[in-house]
């Protein structure tokens, strides 16, 4: 059966259907992309790069974090180690400072300090006979040794004895020795610059009670006019156990001729002077010649060799009191002739007539 429809002719299409990539535009999914590749676009591929932006964010803010550890931590070790350095530094200075200032003051105190060589004695009662020796003969001296040895024997049994003082005395200061006797009060002017040694055993013997209730056992009324105490037992033997270091005055005027055996000139002691007494053996230059404790007071100026320590001075009032004992007389005591050796009786060499005993010695 015939149609009607003409045949379509090679090559023609509809506009409808016309799919030439030139002049249309597609309207479906794109033939040429792999559907898997659809994976990689959309929310899939959005999460990947912000989770990786994170992470370096993270690695940086972990690192900076870390870089700030380090910072502090280092400044902390540098304000330690200043700390440290800082205390090391004010303790150096600290000891050197402590080191100076002890070594300033060690000088100090050796400069105006000596050091005093006393010396343990014994007692001297040792050394006095019992008897009368038999080579005296004579009645009239036996008599007078028999006297002087009873009076050392009574004597004997009041002795004391006192504490070495300390070996390292200053050497210049003054006190008041205040002599509170039967006859007044004695005060004295103690001065440590010409005798340190002994004005600082006086202090130490009055400090200890060795002068209280002791008399003033002595007394010279010839050229020389002196009262001598500081001995209890009132005999001038006793002592308290040790001497002092001799120290010869250096600043007393020069009187007289110099003594032709020993070349050694004399000096005055003035009225009112303190010294201490020895056993006279410094005069042929033995030393530590035995003073230590009994002094003298000049009641005049005075000659005698530079041998006795000056310690102090009497002050006026209480020399009105050693006036007054000096106006009483003596009472002549008993030894040996200058010349000839015997025992005889001296009239300007004994005890006071007016008695004057030390009832207490206080030092201030």
């Amino acid at each position: 059966m015939a149609s009607n429809k003409e045949p379509e002719k090679p090559g023609a299409h509809n506009d409808a259907d016309n799919d030439d990539p030139a002049t249309s535009t597609p309207s479906g999914p794109n033939p040429s992309k792999n559907p898997s590749d659809s994976a990689a676009d959309g929310p899939a591929t959005s999460d990947r790069a912000l989770t990786n932006e994170q992470r370096r964010e993270a690695a940086k803010r972990k690192l900076e974090d870390r870089l700030e550890r380090e910072r502090a931590a280092a400044r902390k070790r540098k304000v330690l180690i200043g700390s440290v350095s800082g205390v090391v530094v004010i303790a150096v200075l600290a000891t050197a400072t402590y080191f100076i200032v002890d070594k300033i003051q060690t000088d100090r105190f050796n400069a105006s300090h000596t050091t005093c060589d006393y010396v343990a004695k014994d007692s001297n009662f040792k050394q006095i006979p019992t008897t009368v020796p038999a080579e005296i003969t004579d009645p009239a001296q036996r008599a007078l040794y028999q006297e002087q040895i009873d009076k050392v024997k009574a004597g004997e049994s009041k002795q004391k004895t006192a504490p070495m003082p300390d070996k390292t005395q200053a050497k210049d200061g003054t006190s008041t020795l205040t002599l509170t006797t039967t006859q007044g009060v004695v005060p004295v002017d103690l001065n440590r610059t010409g005798a340190p040694c002994n004005t600082g055993a006086v202090i130490s013997l009055a400090d200890h009670g060795y002068y209280d209730n002791s008399p003033c056992h002595r007394m010279t009324t010839a050229a020389l006019k002196v009262l001598q105490c500081g001995d209890p037992t009132g005999t001038g033997l006793g002592q308290p156990g040790w001497t002092s270091p001799d120290e010869p005055p250096t600043d007393l005027k020069p009187s007289g001729q110099a003594n032709p055996m020993t070349g050694q000139q004399a000096v005055t002691y003035p009225r009112g002077t303190v010294a201490i007494a020895n056993s006279g053996s410094a005069q042929q230059g033995e030393a530590n010649s035995g003073g230590s404790a009994q002094f003298f007071i000049l009641i005049q100026d005075g000659t005698l060799p530079p041998s006795y320590a000056v310690v102090g001075t009497v002050a006026p009032d209480g020399m009105k009191v050693i006036d007054k004992v000096f106006a009483g007389g003596v009472n002549p005591g008993i030894g040996p002739n200058q010349t000839t050796g015997a025992y005889e009786r001296t009239a300007d060499d004994g005890s006071p007539k007016l008695p004057i005993t030390i009832e207490t010695a206080k030092v201030s």
